[in-house]
C-alpha cells in the first residue's frame, strides 16, 4: 500500500481540500496589511436622503390610490406644476422648506432713532484715503452697534407700569392693601412690615442686586437677611450704639459704624475687620467700582478706605461741622455733605479742598439725594424745602414747599423721588422735569422715618424707622430688565465668586475720581508738553566746562583719538552727576511739600508742642 502523510487528503472524501487553511491574521502581526478606513459621511446622508424620500414616496402613493404620478408632485396644499418635475428630490425638498422672508427682520425707525448717537461725521475736510477709510469703518461700527442695541430691545420683555387713576380719583389715595390685594401672590408678598420696638430706631440698606437687607438698630441690634424669601442670614447685638449700616461689593460682607470704631462683618455675623482709622463715624457710603468706604464723623473729619487692600486713601479735615448729612453721586464717585448752614460740599479723594460749594438753604440741610445718572440733586432743608437742582448747571430747576422739612429723601432707578415727612412717606413722579402738584403715593408709619432706599430692580421701597420697618410696594419704581453682567440678582456661589474676581480686576482707581468724567479719556496736553520739556533739558543738558587734561600715556595710547574718548567720558559722566543732583532735589522738595500738606491738615490745639525736624 502507498504510504500517506497524516496531512495528506484522500481522495474519495468530499471533505477534503486541496489546499491549507488559512491562518488567521492579527491587526498586531501584520500591521502593515491593515487599510485605513475613512468614513464618507457625504455618501452616508445621501443614503438617508434617498431612503426618507422614498418612504415617503411611497406614502405619497398610498394617498393617492396606488398611482405612480411621476410629474406631479402631491401635497396637502394640493398638485404642483411639472416645472420641478426635472429637478432631484433634495432640491425640491429645499425649496419646499425655503424661508419666504429672506434676511434679517425688518426693525421699525423709530425704534432705530431712540438709539443713535447723533449725526454722522463730515467727511469734507479728509485729505488721505486712510483716513476716509478708517472714518468709513467707524461709521459702519456706529451703525452695526444701533442696529444691535435695536434688535436686542425684543429680550426686554418685561415693562414697567404705573397706576393710572380713573377721572375724580386720585393715586394718593390708593393704600398698600389695596395695592397688595389687587396685584398676583409673588408680589403681594413684597408688602410687609417688621415690628422691632426693642433696639430702635433703625438704618437699613440694600444690596446692588436688590436680592439682600440690611438693618442695624441703634441700640446695637444688626440683621441680614434674603427679603424675598424671608431668610434670615445673621442677627446679632454688638452691644453698642450702632450708627449706620452698608453693604460692600457683596453680600458675603457689611461695615457697621458702631459708638468708637468701625468694625465689618461676614454674613455669618463672624467680625472680620476693626477700623480704627475710622472712628466716632456717622454716615457710612460705599463706592462699588472703586471700592472705597467713605464715612463721615462727629469732627468733621471725612475719609476713604479702599476695603480691597485694607489701606487710608485720602482723608481731610472739611471744618465745617458735624457730618450727619451724606451721600454719593453713583455716576462719578464724587461725596455730598449737607451742613448746618444751608450749604452742600462736593468733595474728592484727590483735593483737600471742596469741589464745589452749592449754598441750597437758608437752614441747615438734612437730607440729599443724587439719582443714578447723577443729573440731578435733591435737598430738603429746616426751612421746609424741597429742591431739585441741576448738576450740569449747579442751578435750582424745581423748588416745593412741604408741609414738614424732609428729613430723607431717595431716588429710583427710574427718576421717582421719595421723601420722609416726619412719619409719612411721600413718593413723587417725574418731579425734576415738571412741576407737580401732588405725591404719587403716599403712606403712614407708626414712628417717624429714619432711612429710605428703593430696591434695585423691583418696584419696592424700603423704609426704616423707630420701631421697625416696612417693604412698600410703588409700581413703575425699579427697573424692569436687569443687566446679568453688572448685578444679577438669581446669581449661583460661582458667579458670585467670577463677579468678585472681575471687580476686583476692573477697579477703578481713586485718582479717576472727577466732577467731569468725559476729561478721563483726554490727553492733558499742556502737562505732556512740560514733561517732554524737562525730559529734553536733562538729555540736552550742557555740562559746564571742564578744565581737564588727560594723563600722556606710553605705547600709543595717548593717540588724538584715545584722548578725545576719555575727555567724552568724563564729560558724560559730569552730565550724569547733574542730572542725579536734580531728581535728588526734586524728590527733597516733594517730601518737603507732602510734610508742609500734613501739618496745616491738622487742627488741634497742641500741635505747637510737637517735635519738628529742627529740634532733632
Amino acid at each position: 500500500m502507498e504510504d500517506r502523510g497524516k496531512d495528506s487528503p484522500r481522495v474519495g472524501n468530499k471533505k477534503a481540500k486541496s489546499k491549507k487553511k488559512k491562518e488567521r491574521k492579527r491587526y498586531f502581526d501584520t500591521p502593515t496589511d491593515i487599510e485605513e478606513f475613512t468614513p464618507n459621511f457625504n455618501k452616508f446622508f445621501q443614503k438617508q436622503r434617498r431612503e426618507m424620500f422614498r418612504q415617503r414616496r411611497e406614502q405619497t402613493k398610498r394617498t393617492i390610490g396606488g398611482v405612480n404620478n411621476t410629474d406631479v408632485i402631491q401635497t396637502k396644499s394640493g398638485p404642483k406644476s411639472k416645472k420641478t418635475s426635472h429637478l432631484p428630490n433634495d432640491v425640491k425638498e429645499y425649496l419646499r422648506k425655503a424661508d419666504p422672508f429672506p434676511g434679517d427682520a425688518p426693525i421699525p425707525k423709530d425704534r432705530m432713532k431712540k438709539y443713535r448717537r447723533g449725526k454722522k461725521m463730515n467727511m469734507d475736510g479728509i485729505k488721505t484715503k486712510h483716513q476716509e477709510y478708517d472714518y468709513k469703518l467707524k461709521e459702519k461700527k456706529l451703525s452695526l452697534a444701533v442696529r444691535q442695541a435695536a434688535r436686542a430691545e425684543l429680550l426686554l420683555q418685561e415693562q414697567a407700569g404705573f397706576l393710572e387713576a380713573d377721572e375724580g380719583e386720585d393715586t394718593t389715595q390708593i393704600t398698600q392693601h389695596d395695592i397688595s390685594e389687587s396685584v398676583d401672590i409673588t408680589s403681594a408678598q413684597k408688602f410687609f412690615e417688621l415690628h422691632l420696638n426693642q433696639f430702635g430706631p433703625y438704618r437699613m440698606n440694600y444690596t446692588r442686586n436688590g436680592r439682600h437687607l440690611l438693618l442695624g438698630g441703634q441700640k446695637g441690634h444688626v440683621a441680614a437677611m434674603d427679603w424675598q424669601t424671608k431668610k434670615l442670614m445673621c442677627e446679632m447685638n454688638v452691644m453698642e450704639t450702632v450708627q449706620d449700616v452698608k453693604w460692600l461689593h457683596l453680600e458675603t460682607m457689611f461695615a457697621v459704624a458702631q459708638k468708637q470704631w468701625t468694625y465689618i462683618y461676614d454674613n455669618q455675623g463672624i467680625e472680620l475687620h476693626c477700623l480704627k482709622m475710622l472712628d466716632r463715624v456717622l454716615r457710612l457710603e460705599f463706592l462699588p467700582y472703586h471700592f472705597l468706604l467713605a464715612s463721615s464723623n462727629a469732627k468733621g473729619y471725612l475719609s476713604y478706605i479702599d476695603v480691597s487692600v485694607g489701606q487710608k486713601v485720602a482723608g481731610c479735615q472739611t471744618g465745617l461741622g458735624r457730618l450727619d448729612v451724606m451721600c454719593s453721586n453713583p455716576h462719578n464717585g464724587i461725596v455730598h455733605l449737607g451742613h448746618s448752614g444751608g450749604t452742600v460740599s462736593l468733595w474728592s479723594p484727590n483735593v483737600k479742598e471742596p469741589l464745589v460749594k452749592m449754598l441750597c438753604h437758608g437752614g441747615g440741610v438734612r437730607s440729599i439725594a443724587v439719582d443714578k445718572k447723577g443729573q440731578y440733586m435733591a435737598t430738603s432743608g429746616v426751612d421746609r424745602y424741597l429742591k431739585i437742582w441741576d448738576m450740569r448747571t449747579y442751578k435750582a430747576l424745581q423748588c416745593y414747599k412741604i408741609g414738614a422739612g424732609a428729613n430723607n429723601l431717595a431716588f429710583s432707578q427710574r427718576e421717582m423721588l421719595a421723601a420722609g415727612l416726619g412719619n409719612i412717606v411721600q413718593v413723587y413722579q417725574d418731579c425734576c422735569r415738571v412741576p407737580v402738584k401732588s405725591p404719587y403715593l403716599s403712606h403712614r408709619l407708626p414712628s417717624s422715618v429714619q432711612g429710605l432706599q428703593f430696591c434695585p430692580y423691583e418696584d419696592v421701597l424700603g423704609a426704616s424707622h423707630g420701631v421697625g420697618f416696612a417693604s412698600l410696594i410703588i409700581p413703575g419704581s425699579g427697573e424692569a430688565n436687569f443687566d446679568a453682567l453688572e448685578a444679577n440678582p438669581y446669581q449661583t456661589k460661582k458667579q458670585r465668586r467670577h463677579a468678585e474676581v472681575k471687580m476686583l480686576l476692573e477697579k477703578i482707581q481713586p485718582e479717576m475720581i472727577t466732577l467731569d468724567t468725559s476729561k478721563l479719556g483726554q490727553i492733558d496736553v499742556k502737562s505732556l508738553e512740560q514733561k517732554i520739556e524737562e525730559r529734553n533739558k536733562l538729555l540736552f543738558l550742557k555740562p559746564q566746562n571742564l578744565d581737564f587734561e588727560p594723563k600722556y600715556k606710553m605705547k600709543g595710547r595717548s593717540k588724538t583719538k584715545r584722548l578725545e574718548q576719555r575727555k567724552k567720558g568724563v564729560r558724560e559722566e559730569r552730565k550724569k552727576d547733574i542730572i542725579r543732583e536734580g531728581v535728588a532735589r526734586k524728590q527733597k522738595q516733594s517730601q518737603q511739600q507732602k510734610q508742609s500738606e500734613l501739618r496745616t491738615g491738622s487742627t488741634s490745639v497742641l500741635d505747637r508742642f510737637k517735635r519738628t525736624d529742627r529740634d532733632t
